[in-house]
């Protein structure tokens, strides 16, 4: 994993490499040749450019293990220090993300915890990192959309369809039961085979199924019907890590919104129909929530959070804007001499 540096903006991609980048967010293993049908762009161009993508770290295609349970840790700091703090936070294994806010919590981070160790987290680990000064943590107890989701405003209904994902942002059903559909357990249901795979797909989830026969001592078969199996049954938690502003997305929020309790259930519907919506969690309470949100500009993310049907169904909403983003999907981020995020 690349060492963090302080990074600068992210510059944007040109429109071959952005469809082919969010090609990946809508099947992270597609090949090259399958991905160059559907964008219509010759095989070798798209082969060129998406190899060059993923070497040169402007994307990565990952797979995420460890536990799936995750808190929110909001952190103050003293002036000054918030980078260091946001390093050091960043640096831990456990972080899936950490980032820099405006607003009165200057850093909020996700972290991958099981119930047994939440408490070692809150009262003994988290609060010794040097300069975090205050902090409170809220369990995610509902991921109602989480980053690997996220299908950007970039591919056409029908190229989204043609490489097997839905042709929108679809809103998923809100559930009644208490538990999240996302949160699974990694360990009764998989072999040992299984988990090497999983290990294998974390360091580079584009790996040929050739490579990963060789290096698990499985057949290619055996490899692919896993893969597939593994898949279906959401152990292989594939996505795309990529700046947002690459993309054409560079205003980022992180905003709380609150909502009646009667309410909650139409209003995080309505938040699902949109694209800009990278990830939406509840916080003990659908009537407590995060959403994470991806705009083309301050002026498109002033009218989303002041203006949008959503607005009149919650209680509350804050807006704090996304200044740094040191951490992604459990991938530290540096700057190229260009200025560009790499991963």
């Amino acid at each position: 994993m690349p060492e963090s540096t302080v990074p600068a903006p992210a510059a944007p991609l040109d429109p071959i490499d952005r469809q082919i980048i969010a090609a990946l967010q809508v099947r992270p293993r597609a090949s090259w040749s399958t991905i160059a049908q559907v964008l219509g762009v010759p095989d070798r161009s798209v082969a060129r450019r998406g190899n060059e993508l993923i070497e040169s770290g402007r994307a990565a295609v990952v797979g995420v293990t460890g536990p799936s349970r995750t808190a929110l840790a909001f952190i103050r700091t003293p002036p000054n220090s918030t980078r260091s703090v946001l390093a050091g936070i960043a640096g831990r294994a456990d972080c899936v993300f950490a980032y820099a806010l405006t607003g009165d919590w200057q850093i909020v981070a996700e972290h991958r915890v099981d119930d047994s160790e939440l408490a070692a987290l809150v009262l003994d680990e988290l609060p010794t990192v040097a300069g975090v000064a205050r902090m409170s943590l809220a369990r995610v107890t509902r991921v109602y959309r989480s980053v690997r989701e996220w299908i950007p405003d970039v591919l056409t209904a029908d190229q989204r369809s043609a490489l097997g994902g839905p042709p929108g942002q679809r809103p998923r059903v809100v559930p009644e039961s208490p538990v999240a559909a996302t949160v699974v357990s990694v360990e009764p249901d998989i072999t040992d085979a299984d988990r090497a795979l999983l290990r294998l797909l974390a360091e580079d989830g584009r790996t040929p199924a050739a490579q990963l026969a060789a290096r698990t001592r499985l057949s290619e078969n055996t490899v692919r019907r896993r893969l597939g199996w593994l898949e279906t049954h959401h152990y292989s938690r594939l996505r795309v890590v990529v700046e947002p502003a690459a993309l054409g997305f560079p205003s980022e929020a992180i905003v709380r919104v609150s909502a009646p309790p009667r309410l909650a259930g139409e209003l995080i519907a309505a938040l699902l129909t949109h694209s800009e919506v990278r990830y939406l969690a509840a916080l003990g309470s659908d009537a407590d929530l995060l959403v994470h949100l991806a705009c083309r500009n301050n002026e498109h993310l002033h009218d989303l959070v002041s203006r949008s049907p959503w607005c009149a169904l919650a209680h509350t909403i804050e807006v704090d804007h996304l200044l740094v983003a040191e951490k992604r999907s459990g991938r530290l981020r540096r700057a190229d001499r260009r200025g560009r995020g790499l991963y």
